[in-house]
């Protein structure tokens, strides 16, 4: 009879213990949850203040020279995956439609020579009028980074 009464009373704790861990992890669980979100949100935002940043110097160049195609010269940095010459060519208005120095396609040569995320996490999706690429989107984890318009530069969350 005590041999029962000790493994009712071990399954008790058992199950307890259990109890307790769950609630440890559920808790945990969220705010862990939470913070990766917080953690998404603020390389979104950097992504992005990249580009625009990368956007307005190419501007502020082309502004100077009145050329089509662009040059600028890459320092080294932790952010920065690349180093050297970057050209790249702009429209009538002039902002940035095309990194020359690039050989991926038009919205990802953008993304990835403009800030600093890694292509393989992004996927750009192009925008088009009347066949013509007008733009680009830019998608982590199905949600949107940021768009870009090359008519007037816009950089927009929407």
């Amino acid at each position: 009879m005590a041999d029962r009464q000790e493994s009712s009373t071990g399954l008790y704790r058992f199950i307890i213990i259990l109890i307790v861990f769950c609630l440890l992890y559920w808790v945990l669980a969220g705010k862990m949850l939470g913070l990766y979100d917080e953690v998404e949100q603020v390389v979104a935002k950097k992504s992005k203040d990249e580009f625009v940043t990368s956007i307005n110097h190419i501007r502020h160049q082309w502004m100077h020279d009145k050329q089509s195609e662009v040059e600028m010269s890459l320092v080294a940095q932790s952010s920065l995956s690349r180093e050297g010459v970057l050209k790249a060519r702009v429209n009538r208005n002039g902002f940035v439609t095309h990194v020359v120095t690039s050989s991926k396609a038009q919205c990802d040569g953008l993304f990835e020579n403009l800030q600093s995320i890694a292509l393989s996490d992004v996927n750009s999706v192009e925008i088009l009028d009347h066949g013509q690429i007008i733009g680009c989107k830019y998608y982590k984890n199905s949600v949107l980074l940021f768009k870009y318009m090359f008519l007037n530069g816009i950089v927009s969350n929407s």
